[in-house]
């Protein structure tokens, strides 16, 4: 069953005696985010080129940023090993893996976009764990991890929304502290998406949905 109170007490727990280290991955994500957005200057818009440009850099940064952050979550939510700073670099060597995914993605979220917003906020969950996938699964094409994560998700994308929604008076509350506040409420978050993910892949394999040389096998 599936049971966003119970990872979010899971990520609370795990967190307990562990914030430093999270905090400051979250503020690099954060500062990364900042970084990402300055692209979409009304500045750029004068010259195309540049504008394309900088939008593909925007666009490389998020992705790289994303794959870090979910390869670091993996780690220290759902494996519970000891991390440092240095884990969430290292994810960073993910780079490549993160940029295609985040093209990819957002190519797929478009298209399905221009058939109206509904189909486009569905298919968001649809492939939300991508980036824990080729985190724990780096072997993975990209391709090959959005169909996992499309089967994963199949029954529970309701659930992936409430849970999400369940953090948006904390979001209100953190953007009224001029987004400081989105510095501590980007690691609780993080963990319960992580446990959930770790849920979804656990019931796909124990139901038989997927087998686990699935994570395993590039075509």
């Amino acid at each position: 069953m599936f049971n966003r109170k119970e990872y979010k007490v899971q990520a609370l727990a795990r967190l307990k005696g562990n914030w430093r280290i999270n905090l400051l991955v979250s503020a690099t994500i954060l500062v990364l985010g900042w970084i990402s957005n300055l692209p979409f200057s009304r500045y750029y818009y004068d010259s195309f080129q540049l504008y394309l440009i900088f939008t593909l850099l925007s666009i490389a940064i998020a992705g790289i940023a994303a794959m870090a952050l979910a390869y670091f979550s993996i780690k220290f939510f759902k494996a519970g090993e000891a991390v440092s700073y240095g884990t969430f670099i290292e994810g960073m060597n993910l780079w490549l893996k993160g940029i295609l995914a985040t093209l990819w993605v957002s190519l797929w979220l478009f298209l399905w976009g221009l058939l109206f917003i509904i189909p486009g906020i569905v298919k968001s969950y649809s492939y939300s764990q991508i980036y824990f996938i080729l985190a724990e699964n780096p072997n993975l094409s990209v391709s090959k991890a959005l169909q996992i994560s499309k089967i994963i998700t199949r029954g529970y994308k309701g659930e992936l929304f409430v849970q999400d929604l369940s953090f948006f008076g904390w979001v209100i509350l953190s953007l009224l502290t001029g987004s400081l506040g989105l510095v501590f409420l980007t690691p609780y978050y993080q963990g319960a998406k992580t446990h959930a993910y770790a849920y979804l892949k656990e019931q796909a394999l124990s139901t038989g949905t997927l087998k686990a040389s699935d994570f395993t096998d590039l075509n």
